[in-house]
């Protein structure tokens, strides 16, 4: 068994004093299928083209074929955004870097594979079959999954599959790469019952956001009119063209508020947005995540909480609001203006703002500027030369 076969290698390298970096020693049971002796012709293999610092996660994936889990997981992640550019992004990476497209197909097939054993799991613990998974590696597929959704990955497992067996003949191999995650970013255009499945599954997120409110006040609208006419005693006529002036009264909230989201949707799906936010831009998700709510919702605008002016301020001046309206529109489907104002009763140690405090570690180079740091926590205000 895998597991057993992993244990045995890790143990010769320690007896042997080999260094090998973490997750060589899954890719080296994966080349060799099982075998002890495949394994052990491999490791030696890779021991034979190591450096003087052991075999590193690079050199073991460059010298077996396998792909580098980076592109897989940008792969899955523009998947799971329905990001169709950052996706054809990743297959050119793909193919610069010189990876196989038939067996980055094989790879992003397997790890769709095991996104859906990670969905069947929910709650559980995946680690009983995905053994050579590490904890932060589990958790981000967890995540994937569940905005990928059971009907959309067996829809691109599908896929994938079927793809992957045509990549023959003289067909180029990147030409039906291609094709393949273009099928998987397009359920629209599948009308079989996988298609339908992922249409239903898209549907129902978006309607477990919409409120109950329009329901009720529109029932509440419908009711009006009959106590009208029933405390009114003028004649038969008069009566007849309130109720006819009634009806389309009782119609037009309906259609009006329909496919609408109040304030509590909106802050249900908050989290969702500032993780599409963060990749977006990593400044706009630094402003947000820590100091920003959202406060109120209309026909026309979102109105965005900020816990200072200076933070508000270099919000505006980073041309972030396209970047958040874009995230509304790719999470739960609502177009509407962001606008930005003051609020200074903004909780700012909730633990959406605990977890971005911790999550930026000081060597990261991707970290706010002097100016966007000091508007941010001391509300500073830049002076324009």
């Amino acid at each position: 068994p895998p597991g057993i076969l992993a244990a045995h290698l890790e143990k010769i390298c320690n007896l042997e004093g080999v260094s090998v970096a973490k997750g060589v020693i899954p890719l080296v049971v994966r080349a060799s299928g099982g075998s002890v002796r495949d394994a052990l012709s491999v490791l030696g293999q890779l021991l034979a083209g190591a450096g003087d610092d052991g075999v590193s996660y690079d050199i073991a994936i460059q010298l077996l074929g396998f792909t580098d889990g980076a592109l897989l997981d940008d792969a899955i992640d523009a998947i799971a955004a329905h990001d169709g550019a950052t996706l054809f992004k990743t297959i050119d990476r793909v193919i610069e870097s010189g990876h196989d497209p038939r067996r980055f197909t094989s790879d992003m097939l397997e790890r769709i594979r095991d996104l859906m054993i990670v969905d069947a799991l929910k709650d559980l613990s995946a680690n009983s079959i995905l053994r050579d998974l590490p904890d932060d590696q589990m958790e981000r597929m967890r995540n994937q999954a569940a905005r990928i959704g059971s009907a959309n990955l067996s829809r691109a497992a599908d896929i994938a599959a079927e793809g992957l067996t045509q990549m023959r003949g003289a067909t180029a191999p990147r030409l039906m790469l291609e094709l393949i995650c273009g099928r998987i970013l397009l359920p629209i255009g599948d009308s079989g019952e996988s298609g339908m499945l992922s249409r239903i599954e898209r549907l129902e997120r978006a309607e477990n956001l919409a409120p109950m409110t329009s329901v009720r006040s529109s029932e509440a609208r419908t009711v009006e009119p009959k106590e009208t006419t029933g405390s009114t005693q003028a004649p038969s006529e008069s009566t007849h063209s309130k109720v006819d002036e009634a009806k389309p009264v009782a119609v037009q909230p309906t259609s009006a508020q329909h496919g609408a989201f109040d304030i509590t949707s909106l802050r249900r799906a908050w989290p969702d947005i500032i993780e599409d936010v963060k990749k977006r831009r990593r400044l706009t998700w630094s402003l947000l995540s820590a100091s920003a709510q959202v406060l109120a919702v209309d026909d026309t605008a979102i109105t965005i909480g900020i816990v200072n002016a200076g933070a508000r301020d270099s919000f505006i001046r980073s041309e972030s609001e396209e970047i958040l309206r874009n995230a509304f529109i790719d999470v739960i489907g609502l177009d509407r203006r962001i606008e930005c104002v003051v609020d200074p009763s903004i909780d700012t140690n909730n633990p959406l703002a605990r977890e971005t405090r911790t999550s930026e570690a000081p060597t990261d180079k991707v970290l706010l500027s002097g100016a966007a740091l000091l508007a941010q926590e001391l509300g500073a205000k830049v002076i324009e030369k």
